[in-house]
Formats: structure tokens, C-alpha cells, sequence
């Protein structure tokens, strides 16, 4: 046997050998579902989302909350988490194969878990809470009903977000990775090519970046109108694709991408484990204006400077093309679903180095903002202090004042919103005429672009200035929050009967800072009530664990909002 023929045979052993055992690295887990319906998704595994990646799986569950939750695995309950934003209420299961499996927008849970959460709530005195369990606390057997589906934190409807995470890293993994039964059949959907022109790069003589739409059926396209592009300069290819699964219309990511030049591998992204400590990097990744602006979803198919995703390997350059010779280059693009669903698209990029070129770029102008050191922005009203690598691609800030009614300050319009930030930044507003007693009032705000809407972000007032930390271009002023929340009694009244209620209602809202804290006590005692800001309401149930005999009451209820404008009520009652 020559050396040739050897070294086929041991290429092929190697390949099969790291097949087989990527396979057997998900295999060995024999997860059961996590629900006994069918599972229809919502959303997919590394789904293009704002400012990150999807981390899981969302399952439909019909439009409807309270259906039950299995544990996929036997273990233990590590985590409970209950917040009104995010995945609201949450748990998560340690494993002994070395996964956590995590369960999220629930509803409520059954009594064993219950029980344990209620103790700690009425411990620290709060709703909204995090614990962790020991490992002894709460065991759980695999296929236990470990809680009900439901629509908390910033669900847009009933359904559960799935997830499967290494328990040393923490890393979420591709859940279709692990054999569940959803049925996927379809091919990724490819709608358009996107060129960039990049290190002095020029695409048809312009720099300026150029769509090109797609044509073809069953998973084989090409670019409309087959157009001769030519290129010169760096250059970076990006891909506008999204996947459908089975019993579902709704957009979801895909699995791999692979571009390749002259039959020749350039890059690669996979999307089989997202680290949670850089998933917003998606920013440098996506196409952040066509996702934002157009609801397109385009991944890019270079790696930027600061990109520390790792999604890629078989990287040439980066991914960037910058050709020299003046010919006809082939390009491909393979695009894969996690069941192997393929899709292609070529076309022909002609290399011209000798082309009329038309700068089509405007100049920028503003304040120069760098990816590397540290960045300070200083006008007199107004400082912005930036950390290194806040931004993915060095750019100009633009920056202007103006003054705006019922502000504290001036408007602050402080670069291009549409431009995102990795790393939150410190930002000082100089104030205009508070009396002091309203000092501690002072809020820095967001105001859209139409002026109509204002998002609170907080701050601290000193000096004469207010200062925050925001993660985010855009319009910004002082505002003076001095309204207190306001409080609306639903189904109480002073000396109501109440004994067929099955809760205590009211309506409680604020009109700026937001609502910050909020607390019930009967006859002096502590209970725990829940708030529910989609529908701006707070109930105290009448519950084994509130406790509430029967018997005449005095109710005291205390809402408070971020700057610490309170409002309270009383009322005596009967249960």
C-alpha cells in the first residue's frame, strides 16, 4: 500500500471518528420532551434576535398558559428565578450527564416547588426573586411535572422558551442537537446576496454596499437577472436566509453557513453553542440596519474586528475576498438546517482592478469614537465616557443641543441610534434650574426620534449634573419625576366584604421611573401579592400561603416608584 492510499484511509477514519462522536456527544443524554404535545416552534436555536442571539427553543402551546412541564432528565432544581422581565419565571435542572436544561415564561409551579419558593419570598419579603438550591433541596425525576406553561417576563404570548446549557460553561446548546421529535423537512429560504465594500473596496465602481435578490426553488438559487458584479478591493458577501420548520410559519435561524470561492472553503459559522458573555455580539455579526430597518435577516460572512463570537472556523482572511488577477471568480454559498436541510446559491463575482471608480459615501463628521482605548466626548453640557470596544467599527458621533419643553435640560442628540454599542457607557447631562428639594427627583430619559415617546434610564444627581450608564445612541434630556404611582382599587373598598373574593385587586401604574417596589401588609403582616406590568395590575390571593383568616382586616398597600415617590392605601375589610 503506498503512502497515498494510507493517508486516504486514515483521513477517512479521522472524519468518521469525529462524526461519530459529535453524534454520540448529544446522543448519550436521552432527553424525553419537555412537554406531551406536539412540539410546533415558534423559534429556533441562534434565531437573529435584537441585540442577541435565541438561546433556545420556543414551543407553541396552542395560544394557551397551564399546560404541564416535564423534566427532560432526572436531577435537581438549581435555580428559580421570578422577575417581570426576561423569562419571568424560570427554572433550571442540573443533571448528572453535565447539562442544565432550563424552562422559562411559566406560569406557576406545582406544590413541592411552590412550597419551597414561598418560604424564601416571604424570607426576603419580595415577588420577584432568585434562589439556588442546594442539590439536596428539591430532586426531581425524570418526566416530573416541574412547573406550567404561561406568558411572564417579556413573553409576546403563551409558549415555552426551552433551553439545554453546559453546566461548567454555562454555554446554551443547540437543543435540536438532542433528538427531540420536531419534524423538519424544509429547505433554508435564501432571499438575497448583500457585497460590501470594505477595505477600500468598490463594487460596480461605487463603495457603497449593493442587494442583489435571489431567484430558484427547492433549496437551488442564483441572483436574479444573473448581473455581471465587479469587484475590486476588499470586499465582504453577506447572506439573507431564514429556516422554517415543520407545522409553522414563523421565521427561525439557520444551522450553518459556508461561503466558499473557486470551490474553495472561506468561511464557516455553526450554530451549535452560543456563550452568553458574548451573544450580543450578534451586532458585529448581523446586518444591523437590515434587521432593524427592513426586518431582513443577513448574516454577514466576514468576521469584523470586534467580533468575539465563537460561531466560525475555516476562516481565509477573515472571510473577506480581496482578488488581484483580474478574472472571473465562482462563489457558493451551502446553507444547512440542524436536520440537514440544504440550500444553495452561486453566482459570479469578475475581479477588475482597472474600473472607474465614484465615491458614493458621504464624508462623516462628528466626534471620533474608536473601537481601541478608551473614548471621552466633553461639551458643555453634556460628557459621554465610552470603554474600549464599545463599538464595532470606528466611527464619527455626531452631536447637537437643543432646547425642549418640560425637560430639565437641554436635548442632548448624541449619535445615530440605528448604530448599536457593545458595552454600557457613563453619560453626564448638565441640569437647568432645579430647586433643590427636587434634586433627587432628576431622571435621565430617552426621547425617540418623533419626540413622542420617553424611556427612563435613571441616574444620580451631583453638582448640578445627572449621570447614568446607558448602551445605546440616541436623544437624551433631564426630566423631574415627582408623581407619585398612581393606585386603583379593582374589587376593594373601605369595610367590603370580601369573603367570596378570590383575591385583592388593583390597578397600579407610574408615569416615568416605572415602578420600582411594591408591598401588601394585612393587620402589619408582610404578604405576598403579584404584579403584572403587561396588565398593569397587583393581586393578593387569598391563599394558603397569605394566610388570611376570616374576620375583619386592615390592608395596607405600598407601591413605589424608581425615584421614591410613594403612594399608599388603607382599607379595613372583611373576609
Amino acid at each position: 500500500m503506498n503512502f497515498n492510499n494510507r493517508f486516504l484511509i486514515v483521513a477517512v477514519c479521522l472524519l468518521t471518528f469525529q462524526q461519530y462522536y459529535t453524534q454520540v456527544e448529544y446522543d448519550k443524554t436521552d432527553f424525553v420532551a419537555p412537554m406531551h404535545i406536539p412540539l410546533i416552534l415558534a423559534g429556533n436555536f441562534a434565531e437573529l434576535r435584537s441585540n442577541h442571539f435565541h438561546t433556545g427553543l420556543d414551543i407553541k402551546t396552542k395560544g394557551s398558559e397551564g399546560y404541564r412541564i416535564y423534566a427532560v432528565d432526572s436531577g435537581y432544581v438549581s435555580r428559580i428565578n421570578i422577575s417581570h422581565w426576561g423569562y419571568g419565571k424560570a427554572i433550571y435542572v442540573t443533571h448528572p450527564n453535565g447539562y442544565t436544561s432550563v424552562y422559562a415564561h411559566l406560569s406557576r409551579f406545582p406544590e413541592k416547588i411552590e412550597k419551597y419558593l414561598r418560604k424564601k419570598q416571604f424570607e426576603k419579603e419580595t415577588e420577584t426573586i432568585t434562589v439556588y438550591p442546594d442539590s439536596s433541596d428539591l430532586l426531581v425525576s425524570k418526566e416530573e411535572i416541574i412547573a406550567y406553561s404561561g406568558n411572564s417576563g417579556s413573553s409576546g404570548g403563551p409558549h415555552l422558551h426551552f433551553e439545554i446549557r453546559e453546566t461548567e460553561t454555562e454555554k446554551a446548546v443547540n437543543p435540536l442537537l438532542f433528538g427531540f421529535d420536531i419534524k423538519d423537512d424544509i429547505r433554508p429560504t435564501v432571499s438575497n446576496i448583500k457585497i460590501y465594500p470594505l477595505d477600500k473596496g468598490f463594487i460596480n465602481g461605487k463603495n457603497s454596499a449593493k442587494v442583489y435578490p435571489t431567484t430558484g426553488s427547492i433549496g437551488e438559487y442564483r441572483l436574479k437577472d444573473n448581473p455581471v458584479i465587479e469587484v475590486d478591493g476588499e470586499i465582504g458577501l453577506g447572506v439573507h436566509t431564514i429556516d422554517k420548520l415543520n407545522g409553522a410559519g414563523n421565521k427561525c435561524g439557520i444551522y450553518t453557513i459556508e461561503l466558499f470561492v473557486d470551490d474553495s472553503l472561506v468561511f464557516r459559522q455553526t450554530m451549535e453553542k452560543i456563550d452568553f458573555f458574548t451573544n450580543r455580539y450578534i451586532n458585529a455579526h448581523k446586518d444591523y440596519n437590515e434587521y432593524h430597518n427592513k426586518n431582513r435577516s443577513f448574516h454577514k460572512s466576514y468576521v469584523s474586528e470586534n467580533n468575539r463570537l465563537e460561531l466560525y472556523d475555516g476562516l481565509k482572511n477573515k472571510g473577506k475576498l480581496n482578488f488581484k488577477d483580474d478574472t472571473i471568480h465562482q462563489v457558493k454559498y451551502l446553507i444547512k438546517d440542524t436536520y440537514g436541510n440544504t440550500s444553495t446559491v452561486k453566482f459570479k463575482l469578475k475581479s477588475n482592478t482597472k474600473m472607474t471608480r465614484t465615491i458614493t459615501q458621504p464624508q462623516l463628521v462628528g466626534d471620533t469614537i474608536l473601537m481601541t482605548g478608551d473614548v471621552a466626548i466633553e461639551k458643555e453640557g453634556f460628557k459621554a465616557y465610552l470603554p474600549e470596544n464599545s463599538v464595532y467599527n470606528n466611527l464619527r458621533a455626531k452631536y447637537k443641543e437643543e432646547e425642549m419643553s418640560k425637560t430639565a435640560s437641554g436635548l442632548h442628540q448624541f449619535g445615530d441610534s440605528k448604530i448599536p454599542i457593545q458595552h454600557y457607557f457613563i453619560m453626564k447631562i448638565k441640569t437647568q434650574n432645579i430647586a433643590k428639594n427636587m434634586e433627587n427627583k432628576a431622571v435621565i430619559v430617552s426621547i425617540s426620534n418623533d419626540k413622542r415617546k420617553v424611556y427612563a434610564k435613571g441616574g444620580e444627581y451631583k453638582n448640578g449634573w445627572v449621570e447614568t450608564k446607558v448602551r445605546a445612541f440616541g436623544n437624551y434630556a433631564v426630566k423631574i419625576d415627582s408623581v407619585a404611582p398612581a393606585v386603583t382599587a379593582i374589587n376593594i373598598s373601605e369595610g367590603k366584604n370580601l369573603s367570596s373574593a378570590k383575591n385583592i385587586q388593583f390597578k397600579i401604574s407610574d408615569n416615568l421611573s416605572g415602578i420600582e417596589k411594591y408591598d401588601a401588609f394585612i393587620d402589619g403582616r408582610w404578604v405576598l401579592g403579584r404584579y403584572a406590568p403587561k396588565r398593569a395590575t397587583y393581586t393578593i390571593p387569598f391563599d394558603a400561603y397569605n394566610n388570611i383568616s376570616k374576620g375583619k382586616h386592615l390592608l395596607k398597600v405600598v407601591v413605589t416608584d424608581e425615584r421614591e415617590n410613594e403612594t399608599m392605601k388603607e382599607y379595613n375589610f372583611m373576609r
